[in-house]
């Protein structure tokens, strides 16, 4: 069945590419500009710090420090720095740091579960520049954003503590790598930062062609896109001149995107994935509400600044029937490309 379902995939999108070229290419080019200018700049150094933490061994001093967190999360003490770096660094970091930790055999694999479902946000990097700074123009509203990401994500991790069973600190029977100088450490954590970079971008530009192509003429396509890539979905958020907490509640959920891109890097790590996307939209309901008390108390304006000229112009599909297309063939590529990436998993 995964073979048909890979075959039809293979079929529509050649016909997608063949019939619909411009938007296709359009989609692409966004992305990776969206990767360039953003998530590059923004991600790709916290991606190699996080993993030098964890090669180097200098996860345990941030463990001793930050001791109490790791008490309040019910997690051991090596598991903190990933905990603050994932609040730092953004979406992919927190998963780099998870799977790391439980490669070292720090964590075992129940624990990197239940850190995956609150070590999941926009980073400082992401929200107060990219989209405080260059998009709204209003450094603000970018630490507004940051801020309801962090409680929020403070608030699920000390609820998915309480109610998760208190499991042995090292159940993962991984052994410890070999100790390496400090050079070394630095040029491994350099290559992890680079492969998950270009993961990531991947499928940044796969899933801004998807938006492209399915995008409805003359319509808001802002929640399309919110389902399915979170730097999209932020510009045309803004472009509309939404409430900010309109702008919380699409960073709070991740996307689609996100969610496989952490999927992706928690290779042989068992993931309830219904449980994590039922944490995600929690995640998103409550940033957005933390987004909208703050700015009630701060007396501020709810509404966005509309962008000049920092915006892409919206693209979209050349037809109704087209659009109603991709969203089938989409669907059946979302399901087989998870299947894939989780195939390898099962059958180890």
């Amino acid at each position: 069945m995964r073979k048909i379902i890979a075959g039809i995939v293979s079929i529509l999108f050649l016909i997608v590419l063949i019939s619909l070229p411009k938007a296709c290419a359009e989609g692409i080019s966004s992305g990776l500009e969206s990767s360039a200018k953003i998530l590059v700049p923004s991600l790709f150094p916290f991606m190699v710090l996080s993993s030098f933490i964890i090669r180097s061994g200098a996860y345990e001093c941030t463990g001793k420090i930050f001791s109490p967190l790791a008490k309040i999360f019910g997690l051991p003490k090596s598991a903190v720095s990933g905990v603050i770096l994932s609040f730092i660094g953004g979406f992919p970091v927190g998963a780099r740091c998870v799977k790391l930790l439980y490669e070292s055999g720090e964590i075992s694999e129940k624990q990197a579960e239940r850190m995956m479902k609150f070590c999941v946000c926009s980073g400082a990097s992401f929200l107060i520049t990219a989209i405080g700074a260059i998009m709204l123009n209003n450094i603000t509203a970018g630490i507004i954003l940051y801020v309801s990401q962090i409680l929020s994500g403070i608030v699920l991790g000390i609820v998915s503590g309480i109610f998760s069973k208190r499991e042995e600190e090292r159940k993962n029977s991984v052994k410890k790598s070999e100790s390496m100088d400090i050079i070394q450490v630095f040029i491994m954590s350099s290559s992890d930062g680079a492969g998950a970079i270009v993961e990531l971008t991947a499928l940044v530009c796969i899933f801004s062609m998807l938006i492209n192509v399915m995008a409805t003429p003359g319509a808001d396509n802002y929640f399309l896109a919110g389902i399915m890539e979170v730097t999209t979905a932020c510009r045309k958020i803004v472009e509309k001149g939404c409430p900010l907490w309109a702008l919380s509640l699409a960073v709070g959920y991740g996307g689609l995107c996100v969610h496989l891109q952490i999927f992706s890097l928690l290779k042989g790590i068992k993931i309830n994935k219904l449980v994590f996307e039922l944490y995600r939209l929690a995640n998103a309901v409550l940033s957005s509400f933390i987004t909208y008390l703050i700015c009630r108390l701060l007396n501020m304006s709810v509404q966005t600044f509309a962008i000049s000229g920092n915006a892409s112009a919206e693209l979209t599909s050349t037809s109704i029937a087209g659009a109603i297309s991709l969203v089938i063939m989409s669907g059946i590529f979302l399901l087989s490309l998870k299947s894939f990436l989780f195939d390898k998993q099962t059958s180890k």
